[in-house]
Order: structure tokens, then sequence, then C-alpha cells
């Protein structure tokens, strides 16, 4: 790898420094109610400065997604290391998945919002899009390769099809977790308030139901 001269090192500094403070105030205000100039407060720095890093809050916004992703995909990754059966690999990063979002909940909104900025078509040809991209190939690939192992060591039924599996868990997972942070807004769907629920109730029989349809008996 390359070694970064000095210049490039405290500009890499300063612009992990504007995130961790685009992260404060986003954290308190949500996004839409953050503003550039408390950001660059936050950052102590001058406003000037924050917009020769960040163009706008939705590069900035799209940063913070790009981070959460890459540190999702480092804990799935060291999950996949383990030498457990593959059904076991499954629940494991289901599970991880479900404390890094409780734990970092921003991180999930931003994710959501960076698939409508695409959805929209906006920022084409972004280095930050494609590295967002990049982030969520690789997440898929993890998911992947637990459900091939799983199929060689017997424990996940072998009459899935691995990429076809690895999207449903993909996209089941992104709706559940969308239905349990819903229900904490004020405007949701009603049949939301005829079950009790949580985050961890919701994920984790979401988990248990998806591990008995798998598992290879």
């Amino acid at each position: 790898m390359e070694k970064l001269s000095r210049k490039d090192r405290e500009r890499e500094a300063k612009r992990v420094m504007i995130i961790d403070a685009a992260l404060q105030v986003m954290k308190v205000n949500g996004f839409e109610h953050s503003t550039m100039d408390e950001i660059a407060e936050v950052a102590e720095i001058g406003k000037g400065t924050l917009y020769l890093y960040f163009k706008s809050k939705t590069s900035l916004y799209l940063a913070i997604s790009e981070r959460g992703s890459r540190l999702l995909n480092e804990q799935l990754g060291k999950v996949l290391l383990l030498e457990l059966p593959g059904i076991t690999l499954i629940e494991k990063m289901g599970f991880t998945y479900l404390n890094f979002i409780r734990e970092n909940p921003l991180y999930f909104t931003a994710f959501n919002y960076f698939e409508h900025i695409l959805n929209e078509g906006q920022m084409t040809n972004s280095p930050i899009i494609e590295q967002c991209e990049n982030h969520a190939k690789e997440a898929m690939t993890y998911i992947v390769r637990a459900l091939q192992i799983g199929m060689q060591d017997g424990s996940i039924k072998n009459s899935y099809d691995p990429k076809e599996l690895g999207i449903i868990i993909w996209g089941a997972s992104k709706g559940v977790m969308h239905m349990a942070f819903l229900k904490n807004h004020a405007n949701h769907m009603k049949i939301l308030d005829d079950v009790e629920f949580d985050l961890q109730s919701l994920i984790t029989g979401f988990i248990e139901l998806l591990g008995s349809g798998m598992k290879n008996d």
C-alpha cells in the first residue's frame, strides 16, 4: 500500500473529524434538521473549510453511510472466520447486524438514504456512491459464503441457490428492521399498534424463523 504524505494524512484526519461532528449533530437533530453551520461549529472549522471537504449535507450523509457499511462489514467478516457450521454463521451474522444497528441507528437511516439516492439516480459517477455499493457487494459475499459453507457441511439445505437465498435474507432483514424502526415513529401504520414487539424480539424471531426454514434436519 502506498504511504500517504503528511498533507494527505492531515486531510484525511480532518475529513474523519468532520464526519464525527456530523454524526454528533445528526444523532441529536436528525438529518433533516441538522445544518452545515452546526456541523462546522462542532467540528471547530469554518463553514468554507467544511464545504472544501463536503459540498453538501447529502455528501456528508453518504460518507456516514460509507463508514457505517465499512464498520459493519468488518464485524461480519470476523464472524465468517469462525470455524462454525454454516447455519450458525448465518445466525451470528444476523445478531451481529442487529446489535450494530441497535447501537448505531443513524447508520441504518444513512443506509436507507443511500439507497434512496441510488434509486433516484442522483450523484451519478460519485466515488462515495461507488464505495457504498462495493461495501454492499462485500456484505452479500459474506452472506453467500456462509450459506455455501452450510450447504457443504450439511447444516443448510442444499436445495437453495445460495445467491438467491442471500438476496432473500438481505431484503427480508432490511424490511423487518424497517418495521421495528417505524413503530417508534409517530406516523406509522395502525397495524403495528396491534402487536407488542421491539427491535430485539422482532429480529430474534426473524432469525429463528429463517434458521428453521434453512436448517437441514
